[in-house]
């Protein structure tokens, strides 16, 4: 591997908005584990067929992997964003197409990690809500879940699409 320039990479307005975005919602994940820890049962539901009905029941306590996850997540690809040079990229990477291919690069990462919270907080609240229902059907609340793991893979197209018309 060539010795790839390194330039510091400023934030972008859109990636403050992202960064917002992912903070609010660690927050969010973080206040649905504590009010779960006072007012679910000690059992809740934590696995879910393909129909959305509960086949696997444990503690409560799971519910705290959820901020615990999000928390990684964010800090993680918010530190990793900072070292652009050092990322793996489909193209090759050259003095005049690097500045371009690391903004692209930091703007997926900042994507993702704005995505993958979400899909915490979504999944947290799930769990939240039918461990507090006496019913144990979902219905269709599992379709926006779908929706959001659905943006990842298309974030993750954008980004290639992106890297191989500038690169």
């Amino acid at each position: 591997m060539q010795q790839r320039p390194i330039i510091p990479m400023p934030q972008s307005q859109l990636a403050l908005v992202l960064n917002i975005i992912t903070v609010v919602g660690v927050l969010v994940c973080l206040i649905i584990a504590i009010r779960g820890w006072f007012v679910l049962p000690d059992v809740i539901p934590v696995h879910f067929n393909i129909s959305g009905q509960p086949n696997g029941w444990g503690s409560k306590a799971i519910i705290w992997l959820f901020p615990a996850l999000a928390i990684i997540v964010s800090v993680g690809l918010t530190f990793l964003s900072r070292y652009p040079h050092s990322f793996n990229y489909p193209v090759q990477i050259n003095p005049e197409n690097a500045a371009r291919q690391y903004q692209i690069a930091c703007s997926l990462l900042d994507f993702l990690k704005a995505e993958l919270t979400w899909i915490l907080v979504y999944s947290v609240w799930l769990i939240y809500h039918l461990g507090k229902s006496t019913s144990t059907e979902s219905g269709i609340l599992g379709l926006p879940l779908i929706f959001l793991i659905v943006s990842v893979f298309t974030t993750v197209g954008f980004y290639l699409r992106q890297a191989f018309l500038y690169r």
